[in-house]
């Protein structure tokens, strides 16, 4: 079957799969009341039989009607769905209620009106219900009349799905909406290659943001609920570009392995829940916990979703599906970015002045240099200019990026000239899946000395990675800490402490090169109190600045200039504004053997106190899921004389 055009494609899914139609007024058939009054009737009928059987047989206890309605039990034993869409439910009691959900159910099933805002009758809207009842219901079910339900018939037809493919788009700091990755599933059809699965449709969870929001109302209502979360269908190839080749970001892919029952069960239940949407919490109801949701009904009686802990990421979600032995080999498609740094990499200097001249000015700028080289050297040249020349293009504002442009063009004409085939780079022999990197909750014991003062640290951080621990399967120069706390125990004193809540920071250390000129950035929000004796400093803390690095195994260096709002009662104005600038290497020497320095200096924009800090640290990892560490601290606040502290700590991945 040929595929249609982009276009023509889009139309079709929004017209088949998009969410409810509303209406003018909510008034429908109230299938709580056709319960009621087939079960108080003297006169027996088909669905009062149906009742009868689905309550003796406890049906709505199952757990895989618990798993197609999203019952969960709350934290005081209260059942109740997690989908927050009215219209999902049949019954006015059914977002708490599981038998009046069913019996609603049952009874809508016999209907041949939509509930609005549907415009399907129940029967053709929820599938995956109706097959399961059937199942369930046994000889009783032929008493449901049949309907025919040509919209899901042609929904099947189109997608044709035998293979579910869990795809991974690697974490991107620099996307406050993917900081932790992405996952999201794509419907393969049988013996296909890569370029024809590009053009396969991809099944998407995701907030909808309103495109006016603002950063701190992002932040809040992201982590309240405060936005929709929904199920979209799209064409793979527009999600790949978005990810691949605009925002920089590597593609691992899982193809799952799946019985052809249970890859059934999950498209019925996926085509359902399309009209649905839940409340969108960052670290809970996010891509990859509704992505295991939706493949819940394929193991109502251990639930891939009771596999996470408090928090739900990405990375976590491909760690249970590996678990559970769902997981097949994975496959690996790099970045653009990764791509043309890699070319860019395996120039000589000269050569990256070339082709970054060539792009600036044009390929017939650099044509006599050009001409001088060796042949493959010339490819090489400009395959590095193709490929940027291709990702400015994805990455501008124009109406039409499909359109090559004429730079574009001259390029391809005098590679076409040159009769040599050039393979795309391949990642580095260190690139880990994401899975196979750290776990990403950490807890840290250690002992710290300062002025001879002794103390024990006991850490713990739910998510994520930091620029210290063990850097395979993660970027090696970017960290997210969320949530850390640190409480301690000062032998001199003998008593416990608060040291450190850390509720979010941030870094992002992107190398810049000839082609690339990304902003480093710092944001961090901590409260600190270095003993038992001490006061407290609280800290709001912005920054930017630029890093470089020739390869990865070089060392990283970085400048930032930075400010922040400290609350700190030893300061002489206790809430004031410094401003200050910061240099720093990041390095790993050796694998598993990872080196940070910086050092800082600042001054308070209200009193003119000068404060500077220091800090060399050094971890090494021990297997998969420890590490240790060596930090020596040494610095100047408060314009308390300079202080120095050294800790040990031994850190364990969960």
């Amino acid at each position: 079957m040929s595929n249609p055009p982009s276009a023509l494609l889009l139309i079709f899914v929004v017209l088949l799969c998009i969410s409810p139609r509303l209406y003018g007024d909510d008034s429908g058939p109230d299938f709580d009341a056709s319960v009621a009054s087939a079960l108080a009737s003297d006169a027996p009928s088909p669905l009062a039989e149906l009742l009868q059987y689905a309550h003796e047989q406890r049906l709505a206890d199952t757990s895989m009607w618990h798993a197609l309605i999203h019952y969960r039990k709350s934290i005081i034993g209260r059942i109740e769905s997690q989908v927050d869409a009215p219209w999902f439910f049949l019954s006015s009691q059914g977002k708490t209620d599981p038998a009046a959900e069913l019996d609603a159910t049952l009874a809508a099933f016999f209907s041949r009106r939509p509930k609005p805002p549907m415009r399907l009758t129940p029967y053709c809207r929820f599938q995956a219900r109706r097959f399961w009842l059937t199942k369930a219901l046994g000889k009783k079910a032929e008493l449901i009349p049949e309907q025919a339900c040509p919209e899901f018939d042609r929904f099947i037809r189109f997608l044709r799905p035998e293979q579910l493919t869990v795809i991974f788009p690697s974490a991107h700091p620099n996307s406050p909406s993917s900081a932790f990755g992405h996952t999201l599933i794509r419907l393969d059809h049988a013996e296909q290659n890569a370029q024809t699965r590009m053009l396969n449709m991809s099944l998407n969870f995701a907030a909808e943001v309103p495109p006016d929001t603002s950063s701190l109302g992002y932040a809040l209502r992201g982590l309240s609920g405060g936005f929709k979360g929904k199920y979209h269908l799209l064409p793979y190839h527009m999600k790949l570009r978005e990810y691949g080749q605009i925002d920089n970001r590597d593609i691992w892919e899982f193809p799952l392995t799946l019985t052809p029952e249970q890859l059934d069960i999950i498209i019925r239940h996926g085509y359902e829940m399309l009209i649905s949407w839940y409340d969108y919490y960052f670290f809970r109801e996010n891509c990859a916990y509704h992505m295991l949701s939706l493949f819940d009904v394929a193991f109502p009686d251990d639930r891939l979703t009771d596999d996470f802990p408090l928090w739900a990421l990405p990375v976590d979600s491909i760690r249970i599906l590996e678990a559970r032995g769902l997981a097949g080999e994975v496959d690996f498609t790099p970045s653009m970015s990764r791509i043309i740094r890699a070319r860019e990499n395996a120039l000589p200097p000269e050569e990256r002045r070339l082709a970054l001249l060539a792009y600036e000015q044009g390929v017939d700028a650099i044509g006599e240099s050009l001409a001088t080289l060796p042949t493959v050297e010339q490819a090489a040249v400009l395959d590095l200019v193709s490929d940027y020349q291709r990702y400015r293009r994805l990455n501008s504002d124009s109406a039409d990026i499909t359109r090559l442009s004429q730079a574009e063009k001259t390029t391809l004409a005098r590679r076409s000239r040159i009769a040599i085939k050039s393979d795309e780079p391949s990642p580095p022999s260190d690139t880990l899946p994401p899975h196979h990197g750290h776990p990403t909750g950490r807890i840290q014991i250690g002992a710290e000395n300062q002025a001879s003062r002794h103390k024990l640290l006991l850490t713990l951080r739910p998510a994520y990675h930091d620029l210290l621990d063990p850097s395979p399967g993660y970027s090696d120069h970017a960290s997210i800490d969320f949530f850390k706390l640190t409480a301690g125990w000062d032998e001199e004193r003998e008593k416990p402490f608060l040291r450190d809540v850390t509720l979010l920071d941030i870094q992002s250390l992107e190398p810049r090169s000839g082609f690339f000129k990304p902003i480093s950035w710092r944001t961090s929000a901590r409260w600190r109190r270095d003993d038992a004796s001490r006061h407290h400093r609280a800290t709001l803390l912005g920054g930017a600045g630029m890093a470089w690095r020739r390869q990865r195994e070089q060392p990283l260096g970085f400048v930032f200039l930075e400010g922040r709002l400290v609350d700190d009662p030893d300061l002489p104005t206790t809430t004031t504004v410094m401003l200050g600038i910061r240099i720093g290497m990041l390095w790993e020497p050796f694998p598993g053997w990872r080196l940070f320095a910086d050092s800082e200096t600042r001054r308070a924009a209200h009193d003119g106190i000068d404060e500077w800090e220091a800090r060399l640290g050094s971890s090494l990892a021990l297997g998969h899921k420890h590490s240790f560490r060596l930090d020596i601290h040494r610095g100047s606040l408060s314009d308390r004389s300079p202080e120095t502290r050294y800790t040990a700590s031994i850190a364990r991945y969960f």
